[in-house]
């Protein structure tokens, strides 16, 4: 891939090398335009902070218009995979972290294997009577003390995650003096308190951020959040740790593995992800639940 200036640094502008628009295809220009750029973006031919041709030039290389290029950019900016800067152009927007749901790691270690740095707003960090939901999923008796940890999780400084953690007291008496704006509540639970964390079972679903979570990660009613929520089990199979995760949608992927075996069915020992419809009265009409 070339680019114009020799310029090697950061916001650089680049060609879109490649481009197979093909005419008289069923698919939209537009929509293959798009779908050839998000592929070079994929690819890593187009970096963070890269400056796209412009529309014109964009337009030009693919043999087609200005307004089938503008439509392709506009796709693209709705799925957040390129910003536009009114007065200075269009740029490849920052990677988004990737959560492998198949794997136990806290947020910490899962963001330092993917060089970014986690600092944490610790918004609660008390002892408090088990909630109901807590209660069940943790196993134990309705109010039972649990310490709470609510924290506002930020990657290299911007605001991305949103958890709630909820762990019996009898486990980890004193957790609630800890300091947990800056390591790992998995890594101080195996540490400190002995806990050998195993493996975890949660649901993930999709819905719009609320007010709060809005006011948080300072985004708009668009914005899409991945819900996270489940148990944490340790080495013999206790719920240790009940959780609520919420992740800005426009920053993350999902990452699952899926396997066959001969027979068509469930491959023994596998890993497995199940997918839940909703049914319609189940769907909040409002887009988002009371949080």
């Amino acid at each position: 891939m070339k680019h114009r200036s020799g310029d090697s640094s950061r916001g650089r502008t680049w060609g879109v090398d490649g481009l197979k628009v093909k005419k008289g295809n069923p698919i939209p220009l537009y929509y293959q335009l798009a779908e050839e750029i998000r592929d070079q973006i994929r690819l890593g031919k187009l970096n963070d902070g890269d400056k796209l041709p412009s529309e014109v030039a964009l337009s030009g290389q693919a043999g087609v218009s200005r307004m089938t290029a503008r439509q392709a950019i506009s796709v693209l900016v709705r799925e957040r995979l390129i910003v536009v800067k009114p007065g200075v152009g269009t740029f490849v927007a920052g990677a988004k972290l990737t959560y492998d749901a198949l794997h136990l790691l806290g947020f910490t270690e899962t963001v330092m294997q993917q060089g970014g740095t986690v600092t944490s707003d610790v918004l609660d960090q008390s002892v408090i009577p088990a909630p109901e939901q807590a209660a069940r999923e943790l196993g134990i008796p309705l109010e039972e003390p649990v310490v709470r940890v609510g924290r506002l999780r930020r990657v290299d400084g911007v605001p991305l995650l949103l958890e709630s953690s909820f762990v019996p007291r009898t486990l980890c008496e004193g957790l609630e003096h800890e300091d947990l704006s800056s390591q790992s509540l998995y890594a101080l639970l195996e540490r400190k308190y002995g806990l050998r964390l195993k493996g975890a079972r949660q649901t993930v679903e999709a819905r719009s951020a609320n007010d709060y979570e809005q006011q948080l990660f300072d985004v708009g009613t668009a914005m899409t959040m991945i819900c996270l929520e489940g148990a944490t089990y340790n080495d013999q199979d206790r719920a240790v740790e009940y959780f609520r995760a919420m992740y800005r949608g426009d920053r993350f992927k999902l990452a699952v593995e899926s396997y066959r075996n001969d027979h068509g069915g469930q491959a023994s020992g596998a890993p497995r992800v199940s997918v839940l419809m909703l049914e319609d009265s189940a769907i909040p009409s409002s887009g988002h639940r009371d949080g």
